[in-house]
């Protein structure tokens, strides 16, 4: 025996309401309660679990019959019909919103009664189903290895996948309402701007694959990837949106394997060259060479630091900056015999990974300044303090390291602003090469302040 539908009903005219309550009865349907105000209907509700709501627009109380519909909906995803004589447009709109089933006027036969009911109860049925499907799908997607982006016709994000969130960068709250190309930034191998053809694929509704793509996301990370876009067809044939795969290169992880053990190997081979270094440096007797040859022999150290990280890590595109500092100021602070109970070195790394290559530049500069601090910044200074500072804001990373020493004369300024020493010399170069600006200033000591694009343009 099938199980009658349930219904409750929202009138605060008791004898429309009753009335109302006896024809549903004669129908055949289960009358579940009839209630005046909207706080008593949400209680009826949370008991019984109607499988329809009949909702008098105009009822008195705290809660009008739209509002009522609403909590209702969003509760406990109860459908409802509204019961309305009349009703001005503003009153319309806002019940329009609140995605009712169906209207019924007073006054109204018990045909009209039925007939509503039932085209109200089948199509919540489908919608039922269809969030069902919908969620079984999302399920399946977001198990499987490719990334998946759908958009509606206008080529906004409806939906995305965990590996589509990591290849763009995004999350999917992050993503939800923006235009796929925005959220999807791409290359071709020459590492030219590669633009998505979505508007060829919902113009002429065929599917359009490229191999050979570059998917990079806000901070420059990138993913080698095949791309399928195809056009997601409404039962008339036309374009209702579409959907994007992006399938992970297929050598991707030899490749990492591959890199991880060159990383391997220059990390080795750069720490028999620091030790070559250190023994010939054993033999010069003339101080200035002798400290040129340990200077070369810190940033080699310095490199084979940071193909040390990598190799340990999953990721070679992207390094952990955090833990390379560190690694890295632990390192000069042992070769510069720097005593860490009078010296005091401050950490703000507030950006945990960056592209590979920015990281290592960016050591790099730290390491010439660590070493300009270390050798000149503290000549007479029994103690003082050491701030690194990262960040990353509005597509900008900035990097300041600052020191409270002696700080730089005016003379001095002037020189490294020009030419400078041998290692300001080559910070200006690692400026250059993460297209960035320098500043240095006297601030209590020696400050240096970097910025430089998250993203680099082609």
């Amino acid at each position: 025996m099938l199980t009658k539908p349930k219904i409750l009903v929202v009138e605060d005219e008791i004898i429309v309401a009753v009335n109302l309550g006896q024809k549903l009865k004669k129908l055949g349907y289960d009358l579940v309660g009839i209630t005046s105000s909207g706080e008593e209907a949400i209680q009826k509700a949370e008991e019984n679990h109607p499988d329809l709501v009949l909702m008098d627009i105009n009822i008195e109380g705290n809660l009008d019959g739209i509002q009522t519909a609403e909590l209702l909906r969003n509760r406990f995803q109860t459908p409802v019909i509204y019961l309305t004589a009349y009703a001005d447009e503003n009153t319309l709109n806002r019940a329009k919103r609140t995605q009712p089933l169906g209207y019924i006027v007073k006054p109204f036969e018990s045909d009209q009664l039925r007939s509503s009911i039932e085209v109200a109860l089948y199509k919540n049925e489908l919608e039922h189903r269809n969030r069902k499907n919908e969620e079984s799908l999302k399920s399946t997607l977001n198990q499987m290895e490719s990334g998946i982006i759908t958009t509606d016709e206008n080529g906004l994000v409806l939906f995305c996948n965990p590996v589509a969130e990591k290849i763009a960068g995004l999350s999917y709250a992050e993503s939800i309402g923006l235009s796929l190309t925005k959220i999807l930034k791409l290359e071709d191998s020459n590492f030219s701007s590669y633009t998505l053809p979505l508007s060829d694929v919902l113009s002429s509704n065929q599917t359009i694959e490229k191999n050979g793509i570059f998917a990079v996301d806000g901070i420059g990370n990138k993913t080698a990837v095949s791309i399928q876009i195809s056009p997601i067809l409404n039962t008339e044939g036309k374009s209702s949106g579409s959907i994007t795969v992006l399938r992970l290169g297929e050598s991707d992880n030899t490749n990492q394997s591959y890199l991880k053990e060159i990383h391997h190997r220059i990390k080795n081979n750069l720490t028999v060259i620091s030790s070559l270094l250190s023994m010939n440096a054993s033999n010069l007797k003339d101080q200035e060479t002798l400290d040129i040859f340990k200077d070369s022999q810190h940033r080699i150290q310095a490199v084979a630091l940071l193909h040390e990280v990598l190799y340990e890590n999953h990721d070679l595109s992207s390094i952990s900056f955090d833990l390379y500092v560190r690694k890295l100021t632990d390192l000069l602070f042992e070769v510069y015999k720097i005593d860490r109970s009078k010296f005091k070195l401050a950490l703000d790394i507030q950006t945990p990974k960056i592209p590979s290559e920015m990281g290592m530049n960016c050591a790099l500069i730290i390491n010439e300044l660590l070493t300009n601090s270390f050798k000149h910044g503290f000549k007479g200074i029994e103690s003082g303090s050491i701030l690194i500072r990262f960040s990353l804001n509005d597509e900008q990373y900035f990097l300041e390291v600052k020191d409270d020493g002696v700080g730089l004369s005016d003379d001095i300024l002037a020189q490294t602003r020009n030419s400078g020493s041998l290692g300001l010399s080559l910070v200006d170069s690692f400026v250059k090469l993460l297209r960035g600006k320098l500043k240095l200033e006297n601030e209590n000591g020696c400050k240096v302040t970097l910025s430089f694009p998250a993203r680099h343009e082609t």
